[in-house]
């Protein structure tokens, strides 16, 4: 088949035309139809436009409508303006979680002894009239658990008062141990004590009080108790035993620890 010069013109133009249409559907431009597409400092805005963008340049698109109705007003109804957005949109980087690493001291089986990230893997338990948080600043710290009484001590919180507790594994059967941990108290006039559980049996209690040196209140003290382990996995409850008459003491724990004498 033979086509005249005139003819081969014609089909020449006709194809130079049509790249220079598909080129310029495809070019990314960087105007209002870019930017109300694609908004910044509005995720959820920007993932609704690349999953619009992946289904909409999978082929020659000439649709008029369907279109994000936010972007409509920048860029109308012409293909060629979302095309040209959507070959300039941004891509997605994974979102990564940030991890905490809690500081541990040498030989510690308690995890999360400073409550540094959160709470896990202890266990919380308020009753009537008593709170819980993880407040700033701590021993030497970021964080501590806070114990907080809101209103008059019920008459049962004496025998199930409020705790915060942990399974520790790792133990060896026969081997001491020392069970660590620092006390703080707002008040010594309305403080109670912290009673302490080795494998749901009662060890001992303690507070920065006891000493009878009002300077105690607003500090953190020391406390150890020595223990023989039974198993090798063993709980550690701390209670807060506070007393009739105190309807808003405050007491705070940090820095725990289970290591071998």
């Amino acid at each position: 088949m033979k086509f005249s010069a005139s003819k081969v013109k014609l089909l020449l133009g006709a194809f130079l035309l049509h790249s220079i249409i598909v080129n310029a559907a495809a070019r990314c431009n960087a105007d209002d139809c870019l930017r109300a597409l694609f908004p910044t400092g509005t995720p959820s805005a920007v993932s609704s436009a690349l999953a619009f963008c992946s289904t909409y340049t999978t082929a020659t698109n000439k649709a008029k409508t369907g279109f994000p109705t936010r972007a409509t007003a920048a860029c109308g109804s012409s293909p060629s303006r979302y095309s040209s957005a959507c070959s300039c949109k941004p891509t997605p980087t994974a979102s990564t979680t940030p991890t905490c690493t809690p500081v541990v001291a040498p030989n510690n089986l308690i995890k999360n002894g400073g409550f540094e990230c959160g709470l896990a893997p202890w266990t919380a338990g308020d009753v009537v009239n008593t709170t819980h948080k993880l407040s700033s600043p701590g021993e030497a710290s970021k964080t501590a658990y806070e114990f907080n009484q809101i209103g008059e001590p019920s008459l049962d919180s004496a025998r199930n008062p409020a705790f915060v507790t942990q399974d520790v594994s790792g133990l060896t059967p026969g081997v001491d141990y020392v069970l660590s941990y620092s006390v703080f108290v707002d008040d010594c006039n309305r403080a109670g004590t912290v009673g302490t559980m080795i494998n749901h049996a009662a060890v001992s209690t303690f507070s920065p009080c006891d000493s009878g040196l009002e300077t105690a209140a607003g500090k953190f003290a020391p406390f150890e108790i020595p223990f023989t382990a039974t198993a090798s996995t063993e709980n550690v409850r701390l209670e807060f035993l506070i007393g009739r008459g105190r309807p808003d003491a405050v007491v705070k724990i940090d820095n725990v620890a289970v290591t071998p004498a």
